[in-house]
């Protein structure tokens, strides 16, 4: 790429095809060809600058034709949710006569918090990647959440018609519980980031509302009563089987562009999203016991522990696979499965030591996921799991789900339980195995009506897809994450690694 100005700035760069551009570990701090001073610098900013306010308004760049029918296709489906939420609000919600309680807006918030800066920023590490890890996050939440209000209203007076009320009314808890939904999503948009487009990530986001819908509150609180204070089944296990599902439903990428690795900026930027969800998970797994004290401190507490283990589980095997040396991508997301495992157990009398012992046991099956399970699956499956949630969400989940089995037996004062200790259990374990199946199953079918929508042409892992990006940043060497482009190719591929 070579751009001409006053001062003469160029730039050249060979791309082979096949071959990663960065590296996850290593990056070229080599400068562009031709010093670039701080007088070349604010000229391109200058020069730029109009065009930063009226690109929306030009035409698509030569040869992406292809992606107008797309574009329409998503501006119909948007502009169509959001008048049908309207609709819906208008006609079937109406105002909680139940007092307003500044607790439950703090947990909300902190939630909240989690869903847009924890998982949108956790998700940057793409080199070319950032704008969707970040914008469609913010874009899925918003829609995600209207959705699921009247989602799960609906699946809920199909189970239970005596009593479910109409006019829907609105509170905090029902708010809560959307959220709970738009972190199974963003956990799904994790195995098929940067791969599914706008248009196939709303379609995921209505079929994955319904199939949430029916595994909550039918199977895993219906049929079986199962123990879930945290959504270790409802919301970790079924968003990753559910992306799971999906991405092998797609199949595997159709070319190597070395969009897919990571820079070092990425995964600074990666690591913002980690530290948010490892401050404000605890808020997320006692969410709905903040009017029971001793289940909330049980919860908290708890989940405090399991983190803590985790955290060090994951420091401790990455440094001894890693020969030595830590990896971000084991750091980013292992230190947070002991939050995933806890959850199905949380308010249980586990005992601090059983909590940290799970977390421990969370983190290292999460570290060993993305060192032995991630190129397997790609391998072996053809399963392309761009942030790794198998590894974070999926594994630590299932290990939770079987360990609330054995602890839902330890605590003989759990009058919250829907059964009996033996019983319990076993129903644990059936709650487990059927949610599995029914995220891999409703999943998959949903991934292969997303390959009738799947356009041969879109690049994968871009954001010029369907963002405008600055023209300054090509002109400096400066890819859209922030990180210098090198002259020389990467040393290895780091995809499939994140969440």
């Amino acid at each position: 790429m070579e751009v001409s100005s006053d001062n003469q700035v160029s730039t050249s760069k060979e791309v082979v095809v096949g071959t990663p551009t960065t590296s996850r570990f290593t990056r070229s701090q080599q400068p562009p060809t031709g010093a670039t001073g701080r007088d070349d610098v604010g000229g391109l900013l200058q020069r730029t600058q109009s065009s930063r306010f009226t690109r929306s308004q030009q035409a698509p760049p030569t040869g992406e034709a292809h992606r107008s029918c797309s574009h329409r296709s998503l501006g119909a489906i948007l502009a169509f949710l959001q008048l049908g939420f309207i609709f819906l609000f208008v006609f079937g919600s109406t105002y909680s006569t139940e007092l307003y309680s500044p607790l439950e807006y703090t947990i909300y918030r902190d939630i909240m918090a989690m869903l847009i800066i924890g998982f949108g920023y956790l998700m940057t590490f793409l080199r070319k990647y950032g704008l969707g890890a970040v914008g469609f996050v913010l874009m899925l939440t918003a829609l995600g959440m209207q959705l699921s209000i009247f989602m799960e209203h609906f699946v809920h007076f199909v189970y239970y018609p005596e009593n479910t009320p109409f006019p829907l009314p609105l509170t905090l808890t029902k708010l809560i519980d959307a959220e709970f939904f738009t972190a199974t999503l963003l956990i799904t948009y994790g195995a098929v980031l940067g791969r599914a487009s706008p248009f196939q990530l709303v379609m995921i986001m209505i079929s994955e509302s319904f199939f949430y819908a029916i595994n909550k509150v039918m199977l895993v609180f219906g049929v079986f009563g199962a123990e879930d204070v945290g959504g270790t089944m409802t919301i970790h296990m079924f968003g990753a089987y559910f992306g799971i599902a999906v991405t092998k439903a797609l199949g595997q990428r159709a070319h190597r562009s070395g969009n897919e690795a990571s820079n070092r900026f990425g995964d600074v930027i990666a690591f913002i999203g980690t530290t948010v969800l490892w401050v404000f998970w605890p808020s997320f797994v006692g969410a709905t016991e903040t009017g029971e004290p001793e289940n909330e401190m049980r919860c908290v507490i708890n989940t405090i522990l399991a983190l803590f283990g985790s955290t060090g589980a994951a420091f401790y095997l990455s440094f001894v696979l890693g020969k030595g040396k830590f990896d971000a991508v084991h750091i980013q997301n292992s230190t947070l499965a002991g939050g995933v495992a806890v959850g199905s157990s949380a308010r249980l009398d586990m005992g601090p030591g059983g909590a940290t012992l799970l977390g421990v046991l969370a983190g290292l099956v999460s570290v060993a996921g993305y060192f032995y399970s991630t190129p397997f699956l790609l391998n072996k499956f053809g399963i392309n799991d761009t942030c790794g949630v198998h590894n974070l969400h999926g594994l630590p989940a299932v290990l939770g789900g079987l360990a609330s089995a054995v602890f839902v037996t330890m605590d003989h004062d759990a009058e919250f339980l829907s059964y009996g200790r033996p019983q319990q259990a076993w129903r644990q374990i059936a709650a487990t195995v059927a949610t599995i199946a029914l995220a891999s199953v409703s999943g998959f079918l949903t991934g292969l009506l997303l390959v009738k929508t799947k356009n041969p042409a879109a690049r994968e892992y871009d954001d010029s897809m369907w963002w405008w990006e600055d023209e300054c940043y090509e002109q400096m060497g400066v890819d859209s994450e922030g990180g210098e482009d090198s002259d020389e190719g990467d040393e290895e591929d780091n995809e499939g690694h994140k969440e």
